[in-house]
């Protein structure tokens, strides 16, 4: 299994990019690369490498450059990796913690579904879900199509409840996104709860 973080976002509801966003003192993308690359190969899919070239993180350009959704770097991560099943995480995961890629790393994955997809919070974390190369077909008819959305494929994949993650170390907060710069406010409180 291979890891994949989407940094091909705009940040516009955040209003600078984010991924390159100071939170703990270091980016946020490299922040979120650290806390994977020592439990899977990683890559960051991105409309433009150049942008973590200081920052020395490997790179994939994501395939379809003027379209922005989480599904189309899916797609490009999905068509780089020789393997069955892959992790795909956000880059604005400032809270995700080893035992959901602990969890992740040990699951015992089925080839009759095309993703796992946790639930925390009462959401459903579609970036922060694991997808098979199974699915790259059904990506690229979406693509084609202009259906550029994840849920449409929801029959396919097998969620994760919160009970079962909780009972497994993972901390509900782990798939908390940074979306806009009041969310700097919540992450505050959830670190101090955390005790961070």
């Amino acid at each position: 299994m291979k890891a994949y973080i989407l940094a091909g976002g705009y940040s516009r509801r955040f209003g600078e990019d984010k991924t390159l966003f100071k939170v703990f003192d270091k980016p946020l993308v490299l922040e979120v690369y650290e806390k994977v690359s020592p439990f899977f190969e990683t890559f960051v899919i991105t409309k433009n490498p150049e942008r973590y070239k200081d920052l020395g993180l490997p790179t994939l350009e994501d395939e379809f450059k003027n379209l922005q959704s989480p599904l189309v770097g899916i797609y490009t991560g999905l068509k780089h990796s020789e393997d069955t099943f892959n992790l795909f995480l956000s880059a604005d995961l400032p809270l995700l913690d080893a035992h959901y890629l602990e969890f992740v790393k040990n699951f015992p994955f089925e080839e009759k579904f095309l993703g796992y997809v946790p639930v925390l919070e009462g959401k459903k974390h579609y970036t922060c879900g694991v997808y098979s190369k199974k699915l790259l077909p059904l990506l690229e008819e979406a693509i084609k199509r202009g259906n550029l959305s994840v849920r449409q494929f929801e029959h396919l994949f097998h969620f994760w409840g919160e009970k079962e993650l909780l009972s497994h170390g993972v901390d509900r907060y782990t798939c908390f996104n940074l979306n806009t710069k009041r969310d700097l406010e919540r992450l505050k409180r959830l670190k101090d709860v955390l005790g961070g």
